[in-house]
């Protein structure tokens, strides 16, 4: 144990809790959080008791981490501003000198705590870096060192004796910053980003979420930097959402994430499309002014629109460099984007955030709306994949009375398409094989003709892919077959995947040039065809290409 520095009444000191042994080693951490409006929806401060005594004593207190804010312009943290904010949520304990628990709670919304501990007993506090929940809805978050063996971040205070009469002990988890760097343990980053998550739990569970949250852990260290390569080496390349974790940025004088609350909430944003909604992203690079695939475009607006939702401030900021001076800035309610349209993630993320700051035949600043659309089975389970267009051909059924407002905010980003399959989209985005946005297929052995472009990019921009809408009416065995129409001397590899409701059923990959074929087994039901070719998916293609093929279905 090593100890950290003094605070008004305990000496704190800083180490890892491995989540199957005991305590072990030492480690660090941090995170940026916004004001938001959280109050009315705080977890409950109830106590139990681990171990029973003839005489106990009541110990109370705060736990509270340093918080960093950003500068005024927003660019690189503002140390000198640095400020005590509460710890909420996590899970607080009383240990003996034998680290048995003696009593567990939570600490509430102003960071305090409270339970009865046997008197005149070595006792010290140990505030664990996780949001636990066990009733319905449920959730377990916890900051972790990816860099240890996923070793639990705790604060723990020094072991003193609970003496014969109630008793305080104030917790700080300091920011380890030593006035021109960091000096000390970082120990206050770890309860910087649990706060982030604190903040989304409170805000969906107020906008009727009622599902269990799955399992989530946020993986941060010191040693986390943008070198691509082994995780457990902090090899992480970037901050970024991987299903069962988050990867978060902790590199100093280069990249840190932990007090960039927008980062961190744009990436629970992707935790929260996978387990309450539904993205059909491939993800991949991508940037505010660049055209994009359609399902991308959707997929990281809304995660830009939705860190800003969550913190109620649409600046989203993302600081970097030396001493932490550096950085970048984003206005995601700003309508004046340089690509508009339903491939740009600008598009989506300003329709998103003006949509939810509006107050016009709905309440301002309410994320009901939006997540009671998303929740919805309706949309997650759509034969259309998941796009700006989707989202609103939905929000007409759920919410009629508030698409006129949404339309307008679409309009004025040049997005068109009256339904969740983009009919009527006009905005072709400077690329004329664009439109339109799905092609009608039927199982006939017609021929449909539709083109593959790197104009903008490969792997994930717009044109990449193009999408045919297959209606079966009756189960069988069907043929595709996909064959360029370019002419004589056209190469190409084109390969098709066969999508339902957010479902990658079948995919026929190439094998010959110029064609790409096979028999699949489909049920009755909408699919959506997906038509690409190899070369032109490939990020390390920099040549600007356009290949066509004619795609034929037809019951085998």
């Amino acid at each position: 144990m090593q100890n950290l520095r003094n605070s008004s009444s305990d000496v704190l000191s800083w180490f890892l809790l491995l989540l199957t042994m005991s305590v072990t080693g030492c480690g660090d951490g941090a995170n940026k959080s916004q004001p938001s409006s959280v109050a009315s929806s705080s977890i409950s401060n109830n106590s139990s008791s681990i171990a029973s005594s003839t005489t106990s004593v009541l110990l109370s207190g705060t736990a509270t981490y340093d918080y960093v804010p950003h500068k005024n312009n927003n660019i690189g943290l503002n140390y000198p501003e640095t400020e005590q904010r509460p710890i909420r949520g996590a899970t607080i304990e009383a240990l003996s000198d034998s680290d048995t628990i003696l009593a567990v709670s939570k600490t509430a919304n102003d960071g305090s705590y409270s339970f009865n501990v046997p008197a005149n007993t070595l006792v010290k506090i140990r505030v664990k870096a996780e949001l636990l929940n066990n009733i319905s809805p449920s959730w377990n978050f916890k900051v972790t060192d990816n860099t240890n063996n996923n070793a639990l971040y705790v604060l723990v205070g020094s072991l003193m004796s609970t003496g014969d009469t109630n008793s305080q002990r104030m917790l700080n988890a300091a920011s380890g910053w030593g006035g021109s760097s960091y000096l000390f343990v970082r120990a206050a980053a770890p309860f910087a980003i649990l706060d982030n998550i604190y903040i989304g739990v409170m805000r969906l569970n107020q906008a009727g979420n009622n599902r269990d949250f799955k399992p989530l852990e946020l993986r941060w260290s010191t040693k986390n930097n943008e070198a691509d390569g082994v995780y457990t080496l902090g090899e992480i390349g970037t901050t970024f959402y991987d299903v069962d974790a988050i990867y978060i940025l902790g590199d100093a004088n280069n990249d840190t994430d932990e007090y960039d609350g927008h980062v961190i909430l744009h990436e629970w944003g992707h935790y929260i499309e996978e387990v309450f909604s539904r993205s059909d992203s491939m993800g991949g690079e991508h940037s505010d002014g660049e055209k994009l695939d359609m399902r991308l475009a959707m997929s990281e607006g809304f995660a830009n629109a939705f860190s800003a939702m969550m913190l109620n401030n649409p600046t989203y900021a993302d600081t970097s460099g030396s001493a932490q001076n550096s950085g970048f800035t984003i206005n995601i309610s700003n309508k004046v984007r340089s690509a508009k349209g339903f491939f740009s993630e600008g598009s989506v993320g300003a329709i998103f955030y003006n949509y939810y700051s509006s107050s016009n035949n709905k309440i301002a600043n309410d994320f009901t709306p939006i997540f009671s659309v998303l929740n919805n089975s309706n949309y997650y389970l759509h034969d259309a994949l998941t796009t700006i267009f989707l989202f609103y051909g939905q929000l007409k059924v759920l919410l009629n009375d508030q698409a006129a407002e949404f339309n307008s905010l679409m309009l004025e980003q040049n997005i068109n398409g009256i339904d969740e399959y983009g009919t009527s989209e006009i905005n072709n985005g400077d690329l004329t094989t664009s439109l339109p946005i799905y092609k009608e297929i039927n199982p006939d052995n017609v021929v449909t003709n539709v083109c593959s472009s790197s104009k903008f990019g490969t792997f994930n921009k717009f044109g990449n892919s193009r999408f045919l809408k297959l209606t079966i009416s009756q189960d069988g065995a069907y043929f595709i077959n996909a064959a360029t129409s370019g002419g004589s001397g056209t190469i190409s590899k084109p390969e098709i995947i066969i999508h339902n409701k957010g479902n990658s059923l079948f995919k026929l990959e190439n094998s010959t040039n110029n064609a790409v074929n096979g028999t699949v087994s489909l049920s009755n039901g909408n699919y959506i065809l997906e038509i690409y070719d190899l070369s032109i998916s490939n990020p390390l293609n920099s040549q600007i290409t356009t290949l066509c093929f004619d795609v034929q279905v037809m019951a085998n």
